[in-house]
Parts: structure tokens; sequence; C-alpha cells
């Protein structure tokens, strides 16, 4: 679906958490004052998202029988329209750039779709 603004238009980015906390009282106290979507904390999705892109908590890698290759905090910008990933390395982003992250992913959107374009 389409995540609307309160006054109705497109948000530009919307932030889901999938936590790797141990408690349900952590999960709720990350999550508090925060606006984002979240994966709920008892979902197998949680599970299943860190199988898919190899994200997750050290303490979780035995659990999830995985080969890690991100470690946590990841921030993995997906396009919305494509669901195709934009980077894994969204926390570095923003970490360097801070709100300047948000412009360079949307850079990055236009070059991929355009260098996507002239392979066809």
């Amino acid at each position: 679906g389409v995540l609307l603004t309160p006054n109705g238009g497109r948000n530009t980015l919307a932030v889901v958490y999938v936590s790797s906390d141990k408690t349900l009282d952590e999960y709720d106290g990350y999550l508090h004052n925060r606006d984002w979507l979240a994966v709920p904390f008892d979902s197998p999705q949680r599970s299943e998202l860190k199988r898919h892109f190899s994200t997750c908590a050290h303490r979780e890698l035995e659990e999830l029988g995985i080969d890690r290759k991100h470690e946590i905090p990841t921030i993995i910008v997906i396009d919305s329209k494509t669901h195709g990933i934009i980077t894994t390395n969204g926390a570095d982003d923003v970490n360097k750039m801070g709100d300047g992250a948000l412009k360079h992913w949307k850079d990055m959107q236009t070059w991929i779709k355009k260098t996507a374009g002239s392979m066809t």
C-alpha cells in the first residue's frame, strides 16, 4: 500500500523497524516516540526478513542459521515501486551525510532507473 502523510500526500520515506530486541519491553521502549512502521515483535516475519537480507544481531546467528552480511544497525533502502534494493549501506550514509542521505538515495534511485532504461 501507499503510505500517506496526515494531509493526504505521499511520504517520501518510511522506516520499517525489524527488531532484534530481546524482550517486548525493549521493543516497545525503542519504538516509543518514533513514527515508524514496525514488524510486530512476535511476528515470524521478523526472522524471515532477517534471513532474506542476511541481517541480524550476532546473538541471533545460530538461531536463524544465516551467514550474516550486514550487522546491526542496518538501513536497507528499497525502491517502493520496483522493490529493488537501492543500498544496503543506509546506516553508513546517515552517519556520513545526515539529512543529505535522503537526497543521495533519491539520486541513486534516479541513476538506477536511467541505467536500467538504457539497458533495454
